[in-house]
């Protein structure tokens, strides 16, 4: 295996500015290791290199849970690992076919099963092979298919895998939900606004001149966007999509920023949002990692790797080398309670001192994506007011600028 170079993001002291170093390695994991095994403060190893183009393109959501579906029904009737993958290949080929077939050969998906195939089948091990493919196959999805490899239960794996990939579905679905709102207040206000200045307000303007009155500024403002419209109408349209393109684009921009990641979680109702959805990850994860057997220091690397937020990410790394030393999980995390929240660390040391990790542990995700369910509803709740607000603002600044005139014009006459 060849040395390729990677961007390492490091950070010296706790809260402390990220800086990034360009360092080699055969792999992100080996640099990963090596740097913890040197104390050396490490957030992430961001690895640039481009995968294939069909390992780049994105996967619905519901297709990876379709697909790992496939591969748990398989393994838990006793297929091996290639004839598992040929099964979902063909099931996933034949399903997009079925409805839509005019796509079928664009399907990254059976491109991406048949790659795979033709490495198990030439020896490779399933983790070695889906680690070509990140957007299949995430870093903890890449681990638990690791630990099932060796521990045989593969079938348990996918399953786990699938119920990951679900709730990240089910999360982005209600964020989106939360955004739609917005969305459509914003259009329905650009369109009133347009056509108020491109029709009646301009007539309204010109009688008053003539009776040498004047237009209110809310109406003089709106004719001010209409000539501009007007005159630079592609400009307007670029606005107008570049407005939608930042509503819907606002967290891959924050992902892609570091240092909005901390003030992120400073905000009120955001900020708790954020947290309540990290903490339900990092105890799903963990519950799955531990029902694999994955040993704590592994589970920590894995878990790192589960969120954007790098704030996060340092705890964990902190944690990591804690555990290093001998720590158990819950002293190697108290530290970080901020993060992972003191009821999570309460939990991994009851659970601990009991030795009934998985058990307790899955009752603990149970409650963690209860606080993330209610976490998302009091923000929908919050949300809907909030934009009554707007609107009701919206709509007011719209009637004095109807209004205004005819008032002024009943004055004058």
């Amino acid at each position: 295996m060849g040395v390729h170079q990677f961007t390492v993001v490091l950070q010296d002291r706790r809260d402390g500015p990220y800086r990034t170093q360009r360092m080699a390695a055969a792999a992100p994991m080996d640099l990963m290791l090596n740097l913890l095994e040197r104390k050396q403060a490490v957030v992430a190893v961001l690895d640039k290199r481009k995968p294939a183009p069909f390992a780049r393109k994105r996967i619905k959501p519901l297709d990876k849970v379709y697909f790992f579906e496939q591969l748990e029904s398989s393994c838990s009737l006793g297929f091996d690992p290639a004839r598992a993958m040929e099964i979902a290949q063909t099931t996933a080929a034949a399903e997009t076919a079925g409805i839509f077939p005019w796509i079928n050969s664009e399907n990254p998906l059976k491109r991406i099963a048949g790659d795979m195939l033709k490495k198990l089948q030439q020896g490779q091990s399933f983790a070695e092979a889906a680690s070509q493919y990140p957007n299949l196959f995430d870093k903890v999805g890449i681990g638990l298919v690791d630990a099932g490899e060796h521990s045989g239960s593969l079938s348990e794996t996918f399953g786990s895998i699938r119920q990951l990939t679900g709730r990240d579905e089910k999360i982005r679905d209600k964020l989106i939900s939360i955004s739609i709102y917005p969305s459509i207040v914003f259009a329905i206000a650009a369109i009133v606004i347009y056509q108020l200045a491109a029709g009646p307000l301009p007539q309204f303007g010109r009688v008053l001149e003539s009776l040498k009155g004047n237009l209110p500024w809310q109406s003089e403002l709106i004719i001010g966007i209409g000539k501009f419209i007007g005159a630079y109408p592609i400009a307007y349209l670029i606005f107008i999509a570049s407005l939608f393109y930042s509503l819907t684009c606002l967290p891959s921009l924050v992902r892609r920023t570091p240092v909005l990641h901390k003030w992120i979680l400073k905000i009120p109702l955001l900020g708790k949002l954020a947290l309540a959805s990290i903490r339900a990850s990092f105890v799903q994860t963990l519950t799955t990692l531990k029902k694999a057997k994955v040993d704590n220091l592994k589970c920590l690397l894995l878990l790192q790797g589960i969120s954007w937020c790098y704030p996060y990410r340092a705890a964990l790394t902190r944690g990591y080398r804690r555990a290093a030393n001998g720590a158990g999980l819950a002293v190697a995390l108290e530290e970080e309670a901020d993060i992972l929240g003191q009821r999570t660390i309460e939990y991994l040391r009851v659970l601990e001192e009991t030795g009934a990790e998985v058990a307790m542990l899955e009752r603990l995700a149970l409650v963690m994506n209860r606080d993330l369910d209610s976490a998302i509803e009091r923000a929908e709740t919050l949300a809907r007011p909030l934009m009554a607000i707007v609107l009701a603002a919206i709509i007011g600044f719209i009637a004095t600028a109807v209004y205004g005139p005819l008032i002024e014009l009943y004055n004058r006459i």
